[in-house]
């Protein structure tokens, strides 16, 4: 999930790709003046759809570009936005520079604002965080800007030739400022929610299983890396020890669920202060199912594998806890038709403070087949209008009572 041209007219330099570094410096900017406007623009042009992109005017645009992008303010004379809603990671930002040697700067922020944004799209919008993945952080002649599109390379070379003084040809119509945004939950009223803010304590990017899933279909693991062979191979020892043939998806996704917990335990780690990011692997099926300790997003990532594994719907919402103070992730499944809330790191008693380690074998189930608003009063926070509402009921299960059916 998580891409380049080479340079044209030596107007443009690549800066970030997916994490490389952006570059320090840019040449003096060109006589002919190209306004940032226009170069956002050509960009537009260039791209088969650009439906649902709107600009961003004045204070709301500033404002955009200082708190969520982390883009110095004096640095910039003239700045394009354009950007879509919902879930929808498309984004063009173009900014004039007030001077060339303020190009890195202002790059190192996009990047860091892609990566932001990679890491809240990762897990229940693939398709989004692909284009995150492709997204392109470049500097030119004076310029700076990101590109998050269908056609990053296209759009690259269109900025090229705006700034050149090139014409570029129109390939879908200009996007309209009022056109509507598309979000999952339209009709949601968040209004009384708790605010979500993403923290970004933690690289909170879900880990690729996609070859581990690959191989499992296939029967075939010769091309698998070390730590992807170690996963599956614990996988199956799973599966073999608590699947069974005829198993409805609940019955997996529980037998599952109690698997993964009675085999991982929370990296208490984090909270030393010489290592607050915790053991390597923590965020990771390796960590949780091979070394057998997590924190909340390797928990997720785990789940996540299993139900892939099983054929159960499933997705991680990179979402937060505590008033959106520390970063948090859970996972939703879908069982005969209707979302479920599950969050196994809050599902384990050896990641509760004030629970002694006699009863970690102890499989709780408070947070499990929950519903959204369940989690909600539970103070988990999260983009609301954009990931499933959990809303089913029938399968919630506490570990009291008969299972239901």
């Amino acid at each position: 999930m998580k891409c380049l041209l080479p340079l044209l007219a030596l107007l443009l330099t690549l800066c970030a790709c997916a994490g490389e570094d952006a570059a320090e410096t840019a040449a003096p900017a060109p006589a002919d003046y190209v306004g940032a406007d226009q170069a956002a623009q050509a960009v537009l042009d260039s791209q088969e759809d650009a439906a649902g992109l709107t600009a961003m005017e004045g204070e709301a645009r500033t404002d955009y570009l200082t708190d969520i992008c982390g883009v110095e303010e004096g640095l910039w004379t003239e700045a394009a936005v354009y950007a879509a809603s919902g879930v929808d990671a498309r984004e063009v930002i173009v900014l004039r520079l007030a001077q060339a040697d303020y190009a890195g700067t202002e790059a190192e922020a996009l990047e860091a604002h892609r990566q932001a944004r990679l890491g809240d799209f990762f897990g229940y919008a693939p398709e989004q965080a692909a284009l995150l993945e492709e997204a392109r952080v470049v500097t030119a002649e004076g310029y700076a800007a990101l590109l998050v599109c269908a056609d990053p390379e296209g759009a690259e070379a269109a900025l090229s030739a705006a700034l050149n003084g090139e014409a570029v040809t129109a390939l879908a119509p200009a996007p309209t400022p009022d056109a509507a945004p598309e979000v999952l939950n339209p009709e949601l009223d968040i209004s009384d929610f708790e605010p979500f803010d993403p923290p970004n304590e933690f690289d909170m990017t879900l880990y690729d299983t996609s070859a581990i899933l690959a191989a499992w279909e296939s029967g075939e693991e010769e091309g698998l890396s070390e730590k992807d062979g170690a996963i599956l191979a614990r996988c199956r020892e799973i599966f073999a020890g608590c699947i069974t043939d005829g198993m409805t998806d609940f019955e997996k996704e529980l037998a599952l669920h109690d698997a993964l917990l009675r085999g991982v335990r929370y990296d208490e780690a984090v909270y030393d202060r010489d290592t607050p990011q915790g053991l390597p692997d923590n965020t990771n099926p390796y960590g949780a199912l091979v070394e057998g300790y997590a924190i909340c997003l390797g928990y997720a990532a785990s789940f996540q594998l299993l139900m892939d594994l099983a054929g159960v719907e499933c997705v991680t919402v990179v979402g937060a806890s505590s008033r959106s103070t520390s970063d948090h992730a859970w996972n939703l499944v879908r069982l005969e038709g209707e979302w479920y809330g599950v969050d196994p790191t809050w599902n384990d008693p050896a990641s509760w403070e004030d629970v002694p380690e006699s009863d970690w074998d102890w499989t709780h189930h408070r947070h499990f087949n929950v519903t959204s608003d369940s989690l909600r009063q539970s103070n988990h926070q999260w983009d609301y209008l954009n990931v499933p509402e959990a809303e089913g009921t029938r399968f919630f299960w506490d570990g009291s009572g008969p299972l239901p059916r």
